[in-house]
């Protein structure tokens, strides 16, 4: 009989256990992802003796596919650091319409708006933790870039910013990591008639993506 009691209480307090255990989950509530322009556009035209409207340039976009990648990769490589469902969260209105990254000035679509820990808790609430993250690619700070003989300005480097809080904003774990080897891109520059044209082989949606998880790999490692 005492038997029996026993190890009924040990079911039940297993039980609590691997509930409590399964209540545990993360939101990665803010999500920054900026691209320097000079990384990614694949035309610039620029005329110099003007000083307004002066020039003009186009630039790949990334692929909603490559976008979905980037959160899965991101939600799965924080669910496995933490130990815990994490998931991304959105500012949500009235209307249950979500407001993400807007993609202008380099800014990926997309992504869980830059915002502050007060409205990340409210948009998504009952989390454990809750995680900023912000990416950084440069055009410069990192090796440089040589086209055939001639070294160019460009010198891409990738930084990685995360912190992870609990439910009162306490700081649970912080990281920081910085790539600065890349593959090389070419470009050449033509002179016409007051215009500077530059054609090059920028980073393609591909590198970007490549280039991100690289650092991400490095910053879930111990």
């Amino acid at each position: 009989m005492k038997y029996y009691y026993l190890k009924t209480i040990f079911i039940v307090a297993s039980i609590f256990t691997t509930s409590v255990a399964f209540s545990q989950s993360g939101a990665i509530y803010s999500f920054y992802f900026k691209i320097d322009p000079l990384l990614t556009d694949y035309i610039k035209i620029e005329n110099k003796s003007r000083t307004w409207l002066s020039g003009y340039s186009e630039e790949e976009t990334m692929p909603d596919q490559l976008i979905d990648s980037i959160k899965l990769n991101t939600e799965q490589a924080f669910t496995a650091k933490l130990k815990m469902p994490v998931k991304m969260c959105y500012h949500k209105y009235k209307s249950e319409v979500r407001f993400t990254s807007e993609g202008i000035n380099g800014v990926l679509v997309g992504l869980p708006e830059l915002t502050t820990f007060k409205r990340g808790k409210e948009d998504c609430a009952q989390n454990s933790r809750y995680i900023r993250l912000d990416v950084q690619i440069y055009a410069s700070g990192g090796t440089s870039i040589t086209t055939v003989t001639t070294k160019t300005k460009l010198k891409p480097k990738v930084q990685i910013t995360a912190k992870v809080v609990d439910e009162d904003n306490n700081e649970v774990w912080k990281k920081e990591v910085v790539l600065k080897d890349f593959t090389k891109i070419r470009s050449e520059t033509i002179y016409y008639r007051g215009y500077d044209i530059t054609k090059s082989e920028v980073l393609t949606p591909l590198d970007i993506y490549a280039m991100y998880m690289m650092g991400l790999d490095e910053l879930m490692k111990e």
